[in-house]
């Protein structure tokens, strides 16, 4: 993996900025209100150790100054996953397509249907250099935490089932399920 910006260790951090197409705030407001949330339609990036779309409602250069030049509204989309860029932008352009399109076709030079190939050259071409991003565990994979979490449940619901176990009974049944 080339390193830039938006590595550390083995993860990627992508962060694309999309001007909102006027008039499809409410709409996309509504679309992403709308998303299933257990489980996201972003689960399905299997390579995502997190991802999420929020909108920008205004980018000022100075709030403090009403006569400050701003921007907006804007679709930021940021994640973070294992690997290279090509790799995600092809699970997030065709695996989830279904559920992006309706977000992506609401900005501004979006390719229509906002999916495959066009789509991955439009998040490109909107890419924001990361910069700086915090990895708790940038050496981790995706399918590592996965299995980290999956022991860290056995062992608390060991640890609550074994209350007032005896220590023969304690240990074999440890045994039995590590």
């Amino acid at each position: 993996m080339p390193l830039t910006s938006n590595t550390e260790g083995q993860m990627y951090a992508l962060t694309v900025l999309a001007p909102i197409a006027p008039g499809e705030v409410d709409a996309l407001e509504q679309t992403l209100a709308n998303l299933p949330h257990d489980p996201s339609p972003l689960s399905g990036l299997g390579l995502a150790h997190f991802a999420r779309w929020v909108i920008i409602p205004d980018f000022g250069k100075d709030p403090s100054r009403p006569q400050a030049e701003h921007f907006g509204p804007y679709l930021l989309f940021s994640a973070t996953f294992d690997g290279d860029l090509e790799p995600f932008l092809e699970q997030l352009c065709v695996t989830v397509a279904d559920d992006a399109e309706p977000i992506w076709s609401r900005c501004i030079g979006v390719p229509i249907p906002a999916r495959g190939a066009p789509l991955k050259a439009y998040l490109r071409r909107n890419q924001v250099q990361t910069g700086l991003f915090f990895a708790a565990y940038p050496q981790a994979t995706v399918e590592e935490v996965t299995v980290a979490l999956a022991l860290r449940k056995q062992t608390i619901d060991f640890a609550i089932r074994s209350q007032g176990m005896d220590a023969a009974t304690l240990r074999q049944t440890f045994l039995d399920e590590f």
